[in-house]
């Protein structure tokens, strides 16, 4: 902030925009009960432009900060691209309380708190169309389910992982033709005995006698590590 301005310049400002800012807190009562009334939402916006205006002329950047805010909101409702609620109203009383302090402070001469930065969020948040508000979260929330959902990589890598151990011998040796050529053909591999049952039985009937049957086709994890 900065009063090396001629004193009659700081006085100019002060009596035009007290008088503004008192307008304004008759103004916005009257919006309450006129919130469709476009020549009221004109002079709203037209009043915190003014003293927005003559805060920068005086380097009272705080000042401006909040005028600005405000400004901004109003020059949507007075275009009708966002209409009155009462959680907007809420706002911009707010905003107004903040800028009737600065102004006191200015008439004092003394340094200007800035507006909290919680009050500036929503003034901007109000600023900005509702389409433009829903089109932020919506993409936020398509982000976050995108971040939950699983790697298809890591699927893909589980169930191949999940599969090993119901590979047979014979796509087994397919799979090795693949890699390795047919001239590598997993016939000259030894499949390990462990793998190969004989059985016999005692005393049998004429047809099964004598007889050695594999018992299992499927190979396990530590046999598939050896071959390969």
């Amino acid at each position: 902030m900065s009063f090396d301005l001629d004193e009659d310049i700081l006085q100019d400002f002060l009596i035009e925009a007290g008088e503004i800012l008192e307008l304004l807190s008759e103004q916005l009562v009257e919006l309450e009960r006129r919130p469709d009334d476009g020549e009221l939402l004109n002079a709203i916006f037209r009043g915190f432009h003014t003293v927005k205006g003559g805060a920068g002329f005086l380097s009272l950047g705080e000042l401006v900060d909040a005028c600005h805010g405000a400004e901004n909101v109003f020059d949507l409702l007075r275009t009708g691209k966002r209409k009155v609620t009462s959680e907007l109203m809420d706002v911009i009383l707010e905003a107004l309380d903040c800028i009737n302090v600065m102004f006191a402070q200015v008439q004092a001469h003394q340094p200007l708190k800035r507006a909290e930065q919680t009050l500036l969020d929503q003034l901007h948040h109000y600023s900005l169309p509702p389409s433009a508000v829903e089109s932020t979260v919506n993409a936020s929330a398509e982000m976050t389910m995108v971040a939950a959902e699983p790697s298809s990589v890591y699927s893909s890598s589980a169930i191949a992982a999940d599969s090993i151990n119901d590979i047979t011998q014979d796509e087994f040796e397919r799979l090795l033709d693949e890699l390795h050529g047919i001239g590598n053909s997993p016939s000259s591999l030894s499949i390990p005995p462990s793998s190969v049952i004989v059985s016999s039985s005692s005393s049998s009937s004429s047809s099964s006698s004598s007889s050695m049957s594999v018992e299992s086709n499927d190979i396990t994890d530590d046999e598939f590590e050896r071959l390969l």
